[in-house]
């Protein structure tokens, strides 16, 4: 990729370097966070979900391991996972990645971070006692469908529940952008680069959209 970048982008070495360097210092969580901040009505609705991201064989070539650099291993070997928080407009919140082998409930509360009396949603997967007392302790009210093996099924608010779909439909935004589908970077760090990078791009793609 880098290598075949146009010339007037300067050479591709020295772009890399550059983009690494942001990576390292946190510039794209930054902007992600001012762009959050600018709309805080519509965090009161958090939906939470995770997705499953093939790491090319490249990907697990660090020097590093593979715990480090979030490469989880499976029977179709190394992956990795995307744990992303969106508003209600289906806007990224927060992003975390974890191992492809992780359970997806084991990164929520890190991934949810300050509730502030926020409504999350999150399929069956996140049904677990211990992440529903978190999300009260927290000040936040969980809205997530319990699993059919439970002895006392706990309520929930299945019409508010369809909203979940949002979070879906983020993934598939920004999953149409060949290097978040696929991991290729080596580093944890420069992959949640790229990932942050194309949730940035889909705010500004939205509020473009809506003042034109």
């Amino acid at each position: 990729m880098w290598n075949q970048m146009p010339r007037r982008f300067g050479k591709w070495n020295s772009v890399w370097r550059c983009y690494r360097r942001w990576c390292a210092n946190g510039l794209w969580d930054q902007i992600l966070m001012q762009l959050v901040d600018e709309f805080p009505e519509t965090e009161k609705l958090r939906i939470l979900d995770t997705s499953h991201v093939k790491c090319h064989q490249d990907a697990a070539r660090s020097a590093e391991s593979a715990e480090d650099q979030k490469l989880g291993k499976t029977k179709g070997g190394r992956n990795t996972k995307v744990s992303a928080v969106v508003n209600k407009t289906g806007k990224a919140v927060a992003l975390l990645l974890v191992p492809g082998n992780e359970h997806d409930s084991k990164s929520a509360r890190q991934t949810l971070g300050d509730l502030d009396g926020a409504t999350v949603l999150a399929d069956k997967a996140y049904d677990s006692n211990a992440l529903r007392q978190q999300i009260e302790a927290d000040g936040g009210k969980a809205n997530i469908p319990p699993m059919k093996s439970r002895k006392h099924p706990i309520e929930y608010d299945k019409q508010l529940g369809k909203q979940r779909s949002v979070v879906e439909n983020f993934f598939c935004r920004i999953k149409s952008y060949r290097r978040v589908a696929t991991r290729y970077d080596k580093l944890a760090e420069t992959y949640m680069g790229f990932v942050t990078l194309s949730a940035i791009v889909d705010w500004i793609k939205s509020e473009f959209v809506h003042s034109a």
